[in-house]
């Protein structure tokens, strides 16, 4: 019979041992991943390999020597980032309007009157459309404009002026007169005078101007957006198309080199200073596409026509390094490219402008601007026609 104990055994406990194996592959990998980042320090790049130099492996100088006691010479570089210039040859096509043919007389500012629009009106026999210049080169609108820069530097019209042109305006589109409003954006005496920030300056940092007027800078967020702004509210007034003129760059003719400004140290200084700072050489190229790409764009969800001028005959074939204007590019944003031409050279520009457009018939989407004689007749030709008064020897 077997012998009950005299004492209580007390019951044991069960040890998971699995948790050992887990502890043990947990604690490893902490280490490897803190010796991971920890000997990054320690890493030595050459165009062998990689490799890891353990400073208790090798020399405590600090002086470059390697595992093998060589000395390690790791020649200075100086590194410089360049940024390529912005190729406009890439920008894709905008979606466009399909527009009809404008035969057109241009109104100057001074001409907006109730009696000279009449006037202009019954003049339109073989026409369809009038161009009113709404904001001449002067800078002062023939509108009363609510954007911040006009209303900041007292550049509209009075609101009793803006009334009485906002009343012929309706009166010409009750007749089914076709309306475009032009403005100047790039020369401007007001804004320019008023505003040195905006300005286009010379080398000594004054505002730029010439026989045309004072200039703008190009690439002035503020004159950009200013064009916007001035556009969307033509359009409000009832305009069926905005063209933007004097989008470009002024040119400064020296007629020797000698004459071009230099430093102290005889080092030839920089025609024009711009209000912005860039990561891309400035230069008209840059400052006037910039400009185009930057006013189409914000404008892409617009109601009426968009329109801009082009000036040189160079640039109806490729950017023109000197005015910054490039037809091609032109052609991708705007549903209509001006050019100021005479009736001899109109079939010649049409030739020249023929491959850069895309889209829709050449004679809708060039329009020719010509001074008292108009081009060759033909069926669906736009033009828009300038008077001006030839003076006598």
């Amino acid at each position: 019979m077997a012998r009950k104990s005299e004492f209580y055994k007390g019951s044991r406990k069960k040890r998971n041992y699995a948790l050992v194996p887990f502890a043990v592959v947990l604690a490893v990998l902490a280490l490897v991943v803190v010796g991971f980042y920890g000997m990054q320090k320690y890493a030595v790049v050459t165009k062998d390999g990689v490799a890891v130099e353990l400073p208790i492996l090798g020399s405590s100088s600090g002086d470059g020597t390697g595992l093998d006691g060589g000395k390690k010479s790791f020649p200075s570089v100086d590194t410089e980032i360049v940024f390529d210039p912005p190729d406009y040859s890439r920008v894709k096509p905008a979606k466009l309007k399909n527009v009809e043919p404008i035969r057109a007389i241009f109104v100057p500012a001074e001409n907006l009157t109730e009696e000279k629009l009449a006037e202009y009106g019954d003049r339109l026999k073989t026409g369809n459309a009038l161009v009113l210049e709404m904001k001449p080169r002067s800078g002062l609108l023939m509108f009363n404009s609510q954007s911040q820069a006009a209303m900041g530097y007292g550049m509209s019209a009075s609101p009793e002026i803006s009334a009485q042109i906002q009343e012929n305006i309706n009166k010409l589109k009750e007749s089914g007169t076709y309306l475009v409003a032009q403005i100047s954006c790039c020369i401007d005496n007001a804004y320019g005078s008023r505003s040195l920030n905006v300005a286009l300056k010379n080398t000594y940092g004054m505002a730029f101007t010439d026989d045309s007027g004072l200039w703008l800078d190009p690439y002035s967020i503020d004159v950009r957006n200013y064009a916007v702004q001035l556009t969307r509210e033509l359009y409000a007034m009832g305009f069926d198309e905005v063209v933007l003129a004097d989008v470009a760059h002024p040119v400064i003719e020296r007629e020797k080199p000698e004459d071009v400004p230099k430093d102290p140290e005889g080092k030839p200084l920089p025609e024009f200073m711009y209000s912005v700072e860039m990561s891309t050489p400035p230069g008209p190229v840059n400052a006037v596409c910039g400009f185009a790409v930057y006013v189409a764009n914000q404008l892409k969800d617009r109601e009426g026509v968009l329109s801009i001028y082009t000036n040189t005959k160079t640039s109806l074939v490729k950017a023109d390094p000197k005015t910054g204007q490039d037809a091609t590019l032109l052609f991708k944003l705007f549903d209509r490219v001006y050019f100021p031409t005479d009736k001899a050279a109109y079939s010649y520009n049409v030739s020249d402008v023929q491959s850069s457009i895309l889209s829709g018939e050449v004679t809708n989407r060039f329009v020719p601007v010509v001074i008292n004689n108009l081009p060759p007749d033909k069926e669906n030709i736009s033009w828009v026609l300038i008077d001006k008064e030839v003076k006598k020897d």
